[in-house]
């Protein structure tokens, strides 16, 4: 499923909630030590009155591992090929940009905890319990994702983008706890 919501005329973002990870399309998981450039960005440019898009989504699955424990795989990633930038492109519009995909991290590990304090019966319960919780986080993650395009005024609110960015920046240390991409899942107590 994939939401595409255009903002304005200065930014578009699109939130792809999931997609299987087949291993053919080009993908950039979020790294506190890589920050986005223009060059990632490398779709075509769409007939859309927005200086940029930025498509990312929450990867999630459910696996079992060698020891038999049930994992929870949980990612925030970036589709640079689903991703493209218009011909007005300057710092502050890339900072903006950047804040969407924190935004994903910031909701993936908030994700992550909710996922370490869960208890599960089997992998069917773990899959079952993985969906729900995605699509309430997920729904949480769009009204913040609308929140900070308001307040910033899509960028253009330089006070406003530089507090998100502190606040962004912050929440997302807070939870330096859940930074790990996979969570052990634990089973009800017999």
């Amino acid at each position: 499923m994939r939401l595409y919501i255009s903002f304005l005329i200065l930014v578009s973002c699109s939130n792809t909630s999931f997609m299987q990870d087949d291993g053919t399309e080009e993908k950039m998981i979020w790294q506190k030590s890589r920050r986005l450039t223009w060059n990632d960005y490398k779709g075509k440019k769409q007939k859309r009155f927005a200086a940029a898009s930025t498509v990312y989504s929450m990867y999630r699955k459910i696996y079992v591992n060698a020891d038999k424990n049930i994992m929870a795989s949980v990612k925030a990633v970036f589709y640079p090929k689903d991703s493209w930038k218009g011909n007005y492109l300057d710092d502050a519009l890339l900072a903006h940009e950047q804040r969407h995909f924190d935004i994903v991290e910031l909701y993936v590990r908030k994700f992550r905890k909710q996922l370490s304090e869960i208890k599960v019966k089997d992998e069917k319960d773990a899959q079952q319990k993985l969906d729900s919780l995605h699509a309430l986080i997920d729904k949480d993650m769009d009204a913040y994702q609308d929140k900070y395009d308001e307040d910033t005024d899509y960028s253009m609110a330089h006070d406003e983008q530089q507090s998100w960015i502190q606040k962004i920046d912050a929440a997302i240390d807070s939870l330096v706890a859940y930074q790990n991409t996979e969570v052990k899942l634990h089973f009800y107590s017999k």
